[in-house]
């Protein structure tokens, strides 16, 4: 019997995997087969929808009239990548055994068995937000380039409720996310925890040489390149190009809850007002013998009302602060309705940040952040992450990227306009020591000012002068 003929006969049983998978892509089959939510995390030219499209074509062969959604974040993409696929693997299937396609629904039909069809539908996640999606059931569910869906709560949302009475397998695909504050980081923890995890890089693909990598390294931009570290070789590496605060180091830049705080210092409130985004408000210091500015606490909520923020913040600032310590300034990126509401209803006296030259006043910003002259304290973990971890919305930099984690950096956008508020020319520091007074003390401006005299009668007073029982 020819090889393309035993093919056939195995087809005819159902079965792709034994005959058509290299030794490593077995073991991710064999994960698949085992786990509900198997997390799969493979480099390019490696062969993950190989893989798993072999998986799914035996599972819904021996299961007539099961449902498959394979969910990219572009339904083109889907539909290229997995019609190439479909091909190469379906080469030796016997034509009334073969998945067909329908455009119209964007499905793969496969043969009738015992009066019943599987499929196979396509979809993209990114332009319609999952709507698509809801109501049938599902029985397997891919989420291909998971770590590259813009709203990754659609798993939430809508997939996983469609596997719920079929006990579905939900298996999630990709190379490593770009954005380090991405789900899919979450997700992959909760797999490598649970033994649900697998990782393949292009060091794994036995069909390539030694020759064929080094050339895709070198395509991909060399052994350093971003590109070839994430997704050839699976590291959790960003983008540096998008994101908005490259400089930010925790080494640096974050410090404990315990940070000393000097004796005297300017305190400020940096905030941003949002609707359908976040509001973030920071409670933070300049220190100006460090010359450094130290945010301590943070509020961030959304879908509250304005009086909600305003007493939110007060009791902020009293539980950082204490009694008696007065802002040198707030300032609230607010309309200006809410602006006066602030002030005149609620008693929280604020003033509109200079927003004039934005992208100067983030390079400012960044320059701060790379001397280590602004800090965060730990507690405030949602700043930290916006600061970190927060992108451009494309590569014209003039929006950032909303995402479920982070909103829309309205912590970072707070932080920008708190720094560039903070009067570094003022000193809080009180012009003489607590126990000296002009009136009781003769104080000289400096040893050279003054008059001869002026300078005579200093020298005469200035010991004594300044001791405690006097």
């Amino acid at each position: 019997m020819s090889a393309s003929a035993a093919r056939s006969t195995l087809w005819g049983l159902g079965l792709v995997a034994p005959w058509y998978l290299r030794p490593s892509q077995f073991e991710v089959y064999e994960l698949l087969m085992r786990e509900r939510y198997p997390f799969v995390q493979a480099g390019r030219r490696w062969g993950k929808t190989t893989t798993i499209l072999s998986f799914v074509l035996e599972q819904l062969r021996a299961n007539p009239g099961w449902i498959c959604r394979w969910v990219f974040p572009e339904k083109k993409t889907a539909r290229t990548v997995i019609a190439e696929e479909m091909e190469k693997i379906q080469a030796d299937c016997p034509d009334e055994l073969k998945f067909r396609w329908q455009s119209t629904d964007s499905v793969y039909i496969g043969p009738r068995i015992r009066g019943r069809r599987s499929k196979i539908f396509l979809y993209g996640v990114d332009k319609d937000k999952g709507k698509s999606l809801r109501g049938e059931a599902s029985h397997i569910v891919v989420a291909d380039e998971y770590g590259f869906w813009s709203d990754p709560s659609v798993i939430r949302r809508v997939l996983r409720p469609t596997t719920l009475t079929t006990r579905g397998k939900i298996i999630f695909a990709s190379t490593p996310s770009e954005d380090l504050d991405h789900p899919y980081y979450q997700e992959r923890e909760k797999a490598q925890r649970k033994g649900r995890f697998i990782q393949k890089t292009i060091h794994d693909n036995e069909s390539l040489s030694l020759e064929d990598i080094q050339n895709e390294m070198e395509e991909a931009g060399g052994e350093q390149s971003e590109t070839w570290r994430r997704e050839y070789l699976c590291e959790d590496v960003a983008n540096p190009t998008l994101l908005v605060c490259p400089e930010w180091s925790d080494s640096l830049n974050v410090v404990p809850d315990d940070y000393p705080r000097p004796e005297f210092f300017d305190a400020y409130i940096g905030g941003d007002h949002g609707v359908d985004d976040n509001t973030a408000g920071l409670v933070g210091y300049y220190d100006c013998l460090k010359d450094e500015i130290v945010i301590e606490a943070e509020h961030v909520a959304s879908g509250k009302t304005t009086r909600d923020h305003c007493d939110a913040m007060k009791v902020l600032e009293l539980q950082t602060w204490g009694v008696g310590v007065k802002p040198f300034m707030r300032v609230w990126d607010a309309p200006e309705q809410v602006l006066v509401d602030m002030n005149a209803l609620y008693g929280y006296w604020a003033h509109r940040p200079e927003k004039d030259q934005k992208h100067a006043s983030i390079h400012f910003f960044r320059q701060q952040v790379r001397l280590g002259k602004f800090k965060v304290k730990a507690r405030c973990q949602h700043t930290i992450r916006n600061i970190k971890y927060g992108r451009w919305k494309d590569e014209k930099r003039m929006d950032f990227q909303r995402t479920e984690q982070l909103g829309h950096l309205d912590a970072f956008a707070a932080a920008v306009y708190f720094n560039r508020s903070v009067d570094r020319s003022h000193s809080p520091w009180p012009a003489y020591p607590a126990h000296v007074s002009p009136a009781t003390h003769f104080i000289p401006r400096t040893s050279s000012e003054g008059s001869p005299q002026e300078r005579s009668l200093a020298s005469a007073f200035v010991g004594p002068s300044l001791r405690e029982d006097n």
